[in-house]
Formats: C-alpha cells, structure tokens, sequence
C-alpha cells in the first residue's frame, strides 16, 4: 500500500487538475531524473486532456534519446502564458536555464525538488530532501492526479528514479523507494535493456575519455579524498563530446577507503565545474560556500575564471575543513 501524498503534492495535482496550460523547466545540465519526471508527468497530463510544454537549452543527453517521449523537449521558448511553470529540481536561481524568469512565464510558480538547501522563490513548494529522486515524488503525483501508472509513464519515472538513485545504491534509497520502483518494474515488465541503454551501451570515445580521466587520478595523504581533472584537451584528443563525461563521477569515484571524490571539469576557458560524491561527509555545505548545492551526498558547483589549479586548491582545502570540522563536532 502505497503512503498518503503530502498536502504539498494534492496542493500540485490540484493546481493540474484546474489549469490547462503548463511549462516545465529542468535545471541546467539536464539529467536523467528531471528529463525522466519532465516526460512522465507530461505523459499524466495528456491523459487528462492537459497542454504540457518541456523547455531547455540543453539538448537530451544521447545516453537518453531512446526514451519515448524525450522529443517532447524544446530548445526554444514556447509561447505563454501558462497557468504554471514547474521547475524540476532547480534549488536555486543560479541553476535555472539562462535567462529564465519564472514569474514572467506563469501565472504560479511550482518548485518541485528533492535537493538539501533548496531557495528557489515559488508560490508551492513540494521539496522533500529525503526522497532519492524527483521520479520518485512524480510517481505520488501521477498517484494524486489520479492517472493509471502505464508502460510509457512507467518507463519515463523508472529513468527518473534508477539514475539519480546511482541504480539503488545512494544513501536517500528506502524501503519506500524499492516499492515504488516494484510498481514501475510491473507496468515495463523486463528492465534489462533499460538498464543496459543507461549503463552498459558506451561509445568507444566515452571510454577513452574515462581512460584519460583515471590517468589523473590523485588522493590525499590520508587517503580520504580523492580527486581527477577533465579538460578540453581529453576531449579532442578522444573525439568525446562533453555529455559523454556524464558518467564520469560514477566510473572513476571507485577509490578503496576514501569518503569523497571531486571531478573538476575544465571545458572552457572562463570556469571550472566541480562534481562532490561522499560518503559521510557533507559535501552539499562545501559546494554551497561557492554559490552550489545539491544533498548532502552529492553535489556540484561552478568557480569562474581559467586557473584549474587554483580551483582544486580551494575546493580540496574546503573539504579538508568541513571533514575537520565534523569530525571535532563528534568527538572523533
């Protein structure tokens, strides 16, 4: 038996139910559980008759182009107004698409959000930092909206909530979590090609890039932090493109006995984006001290300017002190 939705979620059903018009927007860097909830929940709506429009500058990633329904997503701005615009996973203004301003496309704003630290400015505010993935908050809406779970909605949320799940294997899975996904395996029946699509099916460029990657490959001292470097270079020299790093993080974040992992990716001349993974460390707080965020698990953040080394001395030494800092607070 599945739980009772929050207030926050029949307050959204609500708000789709009345409206007839509805814009989402992903966060910058689209990923596999906004684009995931984006088509799913676009899915819902049209079985109730609803206009759904999905907009990023972000083209879908290739690893998900197979998903029914990932056409759906525009590159240019649909024509307004809207009876609401939905922001997936946007925790703050800087992680809208450039350019954006919510409350001129809409008449209500809907943050929808799964991330710690969320300061997005909205009139509804669904956020449940404990959830694994925004899929799995968009299968109690489908729930709330009172559309019948099918294959196509199913296989859109699944998406969702297997890759920003690290396929069931971060700290935000529950119990919970598991039933929803037993409810999405029955309506797609065998999800091996999914899986196998999502984690299995890489190009030849992708892998060499990931080669070039692990030859960066650092630790600290201790042994506790680990870190590696992307840059534009790798990419020429494998003829990779940059969302063929996606899977990065995963693929090289494999270090024996450390408890973070930072990938700085130096793609252009005027920023360095790191990605934070740990596990116990609060690497959310050091993202947020340079404008990111994220949980608490996994974050990212974005420092301007060209100097890659500078970047990973002010990073690493901010996990240095949170680590410290955490470890005096409890004792150890």
């Amino acid at each position: 038996m599945m739980p009772t939705p929050p207030p926050a979620c029949r307050e959204l059903a609500r708000i789709l139910r009345d409206g007839s018009r509805f814009l989402m927007l992903p966060h910058v860097h689209i990923d596999g559980d906004d684009l995931g909830s984006m088509v799913g929940l676009a899915a819902a709506l049209d079985r109730l008759g609803k206009e759904s429009y999905l907009y990023s500058p972000d083209q879908v990633p290739e690893v998900f182009r197979w998903l029914p329904g990932s056409e759906r997503l525009q590159d240019q701005m649909p024509r307004g107004p809207f009876d609401a615009v939905i922001l997936m996973e946007c925790p703050s203004e800087g992680r809208l698409p450039p350019g954006i301003r919510p409350r001129e496309l809409g008449r209500l704003v809907v943050n929808f959000d799964h991330h710690l630290g969320n300061t997005m400015s909205a009139d509804v505010h669904w956020v449940e930092p404990e959830r694994a993935a925004l899929g799995e908050m968009a299968v109690l809406l489908v729930d709330s909206l009172g559309v019948p779970l099918d294959r196509e909605i199913a296989t859109a949320l699944y998406v969702a909530l297997v890759t920003d799940s690290g396929n069931f294997q971060y700290r935000q899975v529950s119990a919970e979590t598991h039933r929803i996904a037993a409810r999405l395996v029955e309506q797609i029946g065998d999800v091996s090609e999914i899986c196998r699509l999502l984690f299995r099916d890489r190009p030849v460029a992708e892998l060499a890039l990931t080669g070039r990657v692990m030859q960066t490959l650092r630790t600290s001292a201790d042994g506790r932090v680990a870190w590696a470097e992307l840059d534009s270079g790798m990419l020429q020299a494998t003829g990779a493109r940059e969302e063929d790093a996606q899977n990065l993080v995963a693929d090289v974040n494999r270090v024996r006995g450390t408890q973070v992992f930072a990938l700085f990716k130096h793609l252009t001349s005027d920023q360095v984006r790191v990605s934070l993974r740990s596990t116990g460390p609060d690497v959310n707080r050091v993202a947020a001290l340079f404008g990111g965020g994220g949980h608490r698990l996994a974050a990212g953040l974005t420092l301007a300017g060209p100097d890659l080394e500078e970047a990973r001395h002010r990073v690493l030494e901010a996990l240095k002190r949170q680590m410290a800092e955490e470890e005096a607070a409890s004792g150890t």
